[in-house]
């Protein structure tokens, strides 16, 4: 007789505890991708050398014109390092929001999907 009050509670908490932590599960998921990635400093740094690579000032107009080109060439690279990084997450984010979509999705679904394969099974299909 205790089998019973196994369904109700089981529902309860598939549909609530369950759920919730699913979401939480998926909310540190997406937090943690976008820690990895670091965007608000990719935006913030999006001029800025790569990796402080510019070489030191030498004395003369030639010396300020390979300093100058130097920073340049360290801009540009950190530039398009940076818009890579900024779209591979952007790819990361969306492959992470399609699998929460689904797996909201499947959460919801399983117990009628099971019940319903249980039926298929032991009544078979007419």
């Amino acid at each position: 007789m205790h089998y019973i009050s196994l369904v109700p509670t089981f529902f309860a908490w598939w549909y609530g505890r369950g759920l919730k932590d699913l979401f939480s599960f998926l909310s540190a998921l997406f937090s943690y991708t976008s820690n990895m990635f670091s965007v608000k400093t990719l935006l913030r740094t999006l001029f800025s050398p790569w990796k402080k690579m510019v070489g030191e000032r030498e004395k003369g107009i030639e010396g300020l014109k390979l300093w100058l080109l130097d920073s340049f060439i360290s801009r540009i690279v950190g530039f398009m390092v940076r818009i890579v990084m900024m779209i591979l997450f952007f790819l990361a984010f969306l492959v992470f929001a399609i699998f929460a979509v689904l797996a909201i999705v499947f959460w919801i679904c399983m117990p009628a999907i099971l019940v319903a394969s249980f039926i298929y099974i032991f009544i078979g299909y007419r």
